[in-house]
């Protein structure tokens, strides 16, 4: 058997750190070697790394392994002459390889978990094209390791070391420091006298000043721990500064990044005083602000920024413990102008949004990061006032309630907002037949849907599907600019019509926010269960309806201005393709539309020459 490793991403899981998935170092060896020795001990023959790029070739030759390993820049150009793994996130998998083999002799499939919940792989059997599968499998005993979070990351090199202490070469430890085994020392590190590291994670060059205590950290390369400093379950950026006693960040600048909201550097550093300045902040935004929290922790933090927004005048829906999606739900009903959401039950985003559910304006994204600098929540302009917007929710399960058909099959729901998840269950519960499951984004926003007969379906899949509900209604249905642009021939074949979000169309933004198929994965779930039954469809024959869609994501690095990535993109405009490039933001966001993932692969690569040929030519 083979293994196709796809290895373009940025991790992740370190924020203000750019590491490629590849390198990231787990106790002091980069990822993906650990990936390949897995791979080597389990009896694969051969290795294909996708999109690697230079510094992973390099670390590939200080490697001493029996399998061969190779790069290319395409599936296409890949022959499955035998049976293949494919990777689309790199992991290390834990399972049974004649499971495995057992598998590919079924058909191409996607691997799931027993509890439904994808391993982003992939098996071919020998001879088959490399397209994605609409066939799904799952493995019963399974599961894989990979970090989305800081704390993640943390634990699971503690997991992979059991129970010894990781140092790196070149280590300098004082006679008097305390380290525990369960930390992860990189290289170069200096540990002075006195020092007591407790269960954290050090990049290389870090120094620990005398007397220090860091206690679950995650201390990213070449920072700096003065001495007699006290930090526990930080996650400090590269080449970070903390002086003499430091207890948190020394620096006071609040910033507005694309994907950590409106933070003190990282969310980890978000406190009272962050919250009071980014309510007050949103006064720029709108006069009418809905606000909520996603974790029970998160309501000291959301009270602070209430008090900030009625300190600038403003009126603030207070919607105590909420999703994205019910808070949209209440902005649509209160006509206010954004939301202010704080998400995370441990490190804090303050996310903003437009009234929709939508990302600030670039526009918008530099006012409230001038208005941040100024410190607004240090004057008192006038007073606003607070309204319990907590009824809304009521509301919008009732609403929800008389959407969903009375004859439904077993539904299991997932969702990690216990609020969320109660009322989804309480909604969807009791059904007959085939079952499937259900799954809500944290934020309520996006879901997918999984059955066995079905296979995995992804939200743009469902919104198809959800499509034929609405437009069963009499009226055409709203998706946003950036939706597969294969949605009108589908729309057109099933005798309905699309109309595309104009934030300039009043009817067409009032229609959009009506229908919610976008905006709120319960209702856009509801809808689907509606074409369901009005169309006496089993979800496999309703898959069967469906065109072949893919569309993928990939962060670039650039060096362009945003002005200057509109003007590329306009000279050669491509419906498949979409650019944003925030204002403060150094990742490119590529987004590529296709029938198959190896078309979007190579539409990617192309777009990518071009950034790269633009930088050099100063376009």
């Amino acid at each position: 058997m083979q293994a196709i490793l796809f290895c373009n991403r940025l991790t992740e899981c370190i924020p203000m750190q750019e590491y490629p998935e590849t390198l990231l170092p787990f106790c002091n060896v980069p990822f993906l070697a650990h990936l390949l020795k897995y791979l080597e001990k389990s009896g694969f023959q051969s290795v294909t790394l996708l999109s690697a790029d230079e510094q992973t070739k390099r670390m590939l030759d200080g490697l001493r392994l029996q399998i061969p390993v190779c790069d290319t820049n395409s599936l296409a150009s890949l022959k499955a002459d035998t049976p293949t793994l494919l990777l689309r996130r790199l992991c290390i998998p834990e399972w049974d390889m004649g499971e495995l083999y057992s598998i590919c002799g079924k058909g191409t499939a996607k691997l799931y978990h027993g509890d439904g919940t994808p391993a982003y792989a992939e098996v071919h059997p020998s001879g088959s094209a490399l397209l994605e599968p609409r066939e799904t499998a799952v493995l019963q005993n399974s599961f894989f390791h990979h970090a989305e979070t800081p704390v993640q990351y943390r634990q699971l090199q503690q997991t992979m070391m059991k129970g010894k202490l990781c140092t790196g070469e070149g280590v300098q430890i004082g006679k008097s420091a305390e380290i525990d085994n369960q930390s992860v020392i990189g290289n170069d590190c200096i540990i002075s006298d006195g020092a007591k590291i407790q269960g954290c994670i050090l990049g290389d060059g870090v120094q620990v000043g005398e007397n220090a205590v860091l206690e679950e950290c995650v201390v990213c390369r070449n920072a700096f721990i003065g001495e007699n400093s006290h930090l526990k379950g930080a996650v400090i950026p590269e080449h970070a500064v903390f002086q003499h006693g430091a207890k948190r960040t020394q620096s006071r600048q609040i910033l507005v990044l694309p994907e950590d909201g409106i933070c003190c550097h990282v969310p980890q550093w978000n406190n009272v005083e962050t919250a009071l300045q980014a309510g007050a902040g949103m006064a720029v935004i709108g006069k009418n602000i809905v606000m909520g929290y996603s974790h029970q922790n998160g309501k000291c933090l959301t009270m602070s920024a209430i008090s900030g927004a009625v300190s600038q005048g403003c009126h603030v829906w207070d919607c105590g413990m909420s999703s994205l999606s019910q808070l949209i739900d209440t902005a649509n009903r209160t006509q206010c102008d954004a939301i202010f959401w704080t998400e995370g039950d441990s490190a804090f985003k303050f996310m903003p949004y437009r009234a929709d559910g939508s990302p600030l304006t670039n526009a918008q994204t530099v006012r409230l990061w001038r208005s941040l600098e100024s410190r607004p929540a240090d004057k008192i302009r006038t007073a606003g006032k607070v309204s319990d917007g907590t009824m809304f929710a009521d509301l919008w399960e009732e609403e929800l309630s008389q959407l969903i058909p009375q004859n439904i099959p077993e539904i299991n729901v997932s969702c990690a907002n216990a609020v969320l998840r109660e009322r989804a269950v309480r909604l969807f519960e009791g059904g007959e037949g085939e079952a499937m499951t259900f799954t809500l984004s944290e934020d309520g926003t996006t879901a997918t849907v999984f059955s066995m007969s079905a296979g995995m379906l992804r939200r743009e899949q469902l919104i198809l599907l959800a499509m034929l509900s609405v437009c069963g209604k009499g009226e055409p249905i709203v998706l946003p600019e950036d939706f597969h642009p294969i949605a009108e021939q589908f729309a057109t074949s099933h005798h309905c019509r699309v109309i595309r979000l104009n934030e300039k169309s009043p009817t067409s933004a009032k229609l959009y926010r009506k229908q919610k198929i976008c905006m709120d994965g319960a209702f856009l779930f509801a809808h689907v269960l509606r074409t369901l039954s009005e169309r006496d469809l089993s979800l496999k024959q309703a898959v069967s309806m469906l065109p072949k869609i893919c569309t993928i994501q990939k962060e670039v690095q650039t060096s362009l201005t945003r002005q200057a990535v509109e003007r590329l993109y306009h000279s050669a405009p491509e419906t498949a393709v979409q650019m944003t490039l925030p204002p403060q933001g150094k990742l490119l966001k590529l987004r590529i539309h296709a029938d198959s993932m190896e078309t979007a692969s190579e539409i990617c690569g192309i777009w990518e020459k071009k950034l790269r040929k633009a930088e050099q030519s100063d376009f």
